[in-house]
């Protein structure tokens, strides 16, 4: 079977970190009573599955030197682009979530309902910082797996060999202001997903801006 064609479950399984994410928080979300409103266990869940992902997946990136990259980020390429859509989607759904956790807030008083702003604070934060992590990791791959690999990004410097560390700089950076600073792109289909990027943080941050702004009116209305 080409690597391509590769199941779904067979790509999570080459990512051990997301495999755990993901049980961590559908266990969490399955513990809570189920009296417990459903987007609120939605949330917990979510939430728990991406922090834990986020610590273990930077925990790896602190660890690994630019010599290792390579080979970690070509074994993974065939499954980085349905990864990165199912976290596309994830963060969608959690904005989703996060409005009807908002909403009963802004019925219950801050006072009463303070745990669910704390709820909804901590997914927004995670599901912000998931997809940059995402798109670092497909941009170490796209990096590393192309004929002319490695290839498509310039990286001001002396270092010819970036790390994790260097992909997420221009992920984050470009999920904070739809720019890719001081690194040059010089390969099309890395261009490509940096103009994926760019319109999905547009419209994350745009989404996460109306749903800051109607609930301070609510709030102070």
């Amino acid at each position: 079977m080409a690597e391509g064609s590769m199941p779904l479950l067979h790509q999570i399984k080459r990512r051990p970190r997301l495999l755990i994410g993901a049980a961590t928080g559908a266990l969490l979300a399955a513990a809570w009573p189920v009296d417990l409103a459903w987007h609120t266990r939605a949330l917990l869940g979510w939430s728990a599955g991406v922090w834990t992902y986020l610590v273990l997946i930077g925990w790896m990136m602190f660890r690994t030197d630019a010599d290792d990259v390579e080979e970690q980020a070509s074994a993974v390429a065939d499954g980085a682009p349905t990864v990165l859509v199912l976290a596309i989607l994830g963060g969608a759904a959690s904005m989703a979530a996060i409005a009807l956790e908002l909403a009963q807030v802004k019925e219950s008083g801050l006072l009463q309902a303070w745990p669910h702003l704390l709820v909804a604070s901590a997914t927004l934060t995670g599901s912000w910082l998931l997809l940059p992590v995402e798109f670092g990791l497909a941009y170490a791959s796209l990096f590393h797996s192309g004929p002319r690999a490695p290839h498509g990004l310039e990286f001001p410097g002396d270092e010819d060999a970036p790390d994790y560390l260097d992909f997420f700089y221009f992920a984050a950076t470009v999920a904070a202001t739809s720019q890719t600073s001081d690194v040059v792109v010089s390969a099309r289909p890395i261009r490509r997903l940096v103009l994926v990027q760019a319109i999905q943080a547009f419209v994350f941050n745009t989404v996460v801006l109306a749903l800051t702004i109607n609930f301070l009116a609510g709030m102070l209305g």
